[in-house]
């Protein structure tokens, strides 16, 4: 998945990793209103919140790479894995 390359841009919202139902698909999607931009017919399979005050309490705001590293670094693959669709 791609999804850091995604939070990597210069934005707030959410990043989704979706899965899609037509085809099996994954595809990456910043949203940045919950009830706006979410994709229909597709799944979501990982969400990660890159809202500043996802991070900005733990961290410095300019932490944004490692708060995205430490995400990452926390996933259970093998959880993820359950929730893909063959």
């Amino acid at each position: 998945m791609k999804t850091a390359s995604v939070v990597t841009l210069n934005g707030v919202g959410w990043s989704i990793c979706y899965q899609s139902l037509c085809n099996s698909r994954a595809s990456n999607h910043l949203i940045s209103q919950h009830m706006l931009g979410n994709v229909t017919s597709f799944r979501p399979i990982l969400v990660m919140d890159v809202w500043e005050r996802a991070y900005v309490l733990d961290s410095k705001l300019v932490d944004r790479a490692k708060y995205i590293e430490t995400f990452f670094s926390s996933i259970n693959w093998h959880t993820l894995d359950k929730r893909l669709v063959v």
